[in-house]
């Protein structure tokens, strides 16, 4: 039998949401949950959207994970595979796939629009460790800032 009904491996998304929009506070960015990003024919639910600057908009898939499991994919996987992220581009729009982990860090992924990041347990360092998790994808996404 799994343990509780299954729900010890699941993703805590909720939470780790809002540990990136506190992040994004804490950064003066503006920030809206759950956003929904229509591309084409094509509508997507991700999970933040966060206001950098006057010029880009940076919306983020984020899963928290419990501990070291294999990375899955998610919509934004979907989004680069179908292309839709070029006329996301050409709007200023940056998108990509955060994991965060709170036990140990798993080796980085090998496509550019996900990144993986370990959260301490020491709660004054988690905002360091989302801030260089969101500065690489911003390196891997190739954007100045």
């Amino acid at each position: 039998m799994q343990a509780y009904g299954g729900l010890a491996d699941a993703p805590l998304n909720p939470l780790g949401n809002a540990i990136v929009a506190c992040y994004a506070l804490e950064r003066c960015y503006d920030v809206v949950l759950e956003p929904a990003v229509a591309v084409l024919d094509r509508r997507f639910n991700l999970d933040v959207a966060l206001k950098m600057g006057d010029e880009m908009l940076m919306i983020l898939e984020v899963k928290l994970h419990r501990r070291n499991t294999r990375i899955p994919e998610t919509q934004v996987d979907e989004i680069y595979a179908l292309g839709y992220h070029v006329p996301l581009l050409r709007r200023g729009i940056r998108v990509g796939a955060m994991h965060l982990y709170t036990s140990g860090q798993p080796p980085e992924p090998a496509n550019r629009w996900t990144v993986v990041a370990y959260l301490p347990p020491q709660q004054q360092q988690v905002s360091v460790h989302v801030d260089g998790a969101i500065n690489r994808l911003l390196a891997r996404l190739r954007v100045r800032r």
